[in-house]
């Protein structure tokens, strides 16, 4: 009866160990896909900010694929300040950053740059 006592705890062991290790396993892969939706999101901004120092544009929309995520930006100058909103797709997950410059031409300067949960 003893011997059956401790297989059945230790198969309650092992069950949990490896239950931990599969949730563990998720929650890494969910913080590297977020942290590369966050790079993508970035990338778009800089090609933004490229454009907008090249052309001196402030309306354009652009979508950019890169490995096996994906991006878009938006460029609008809605009064004095020009927005640059930008989207990182990688897997499931989705982040996003709003730029907004206080000036854009000769150059540019930055007023803020922080992820936001919606535009």
């Amino acid at each position: 009866m003893s011997v059956i006592l401790m297989g059945a705890l230790g198969v309650a062991v092992m069950v949990s160990v490896i239950s931990q290790g599969i949730t563990s396993s998720k929650t890494e892969l969910s913080l590297q896909q977020s942290g590369q939706a966050r790079v993508l999101a970035t990338a778009c901004v800089e090609e933004a900010l490229q454009i907008i120092l090249e052309t001196a544009t402030t309306s354009r929309t652009a979508n950019l694929t890169l490995g096996t995520g994906s991006c878009t930006y938006s460029i609008t100058k809605p009064a004095s300040s020009v927005i640059i909103n930008s989207t990182g797709n990688y897997g499931t997950l989705v982040k996003r950053v709003q730029v907004i410059l206080s000036t854009s031409s000769p150059s540019i300067v930055l007023s803020s740059w922080q992820d936001v949960s919606d535009f």
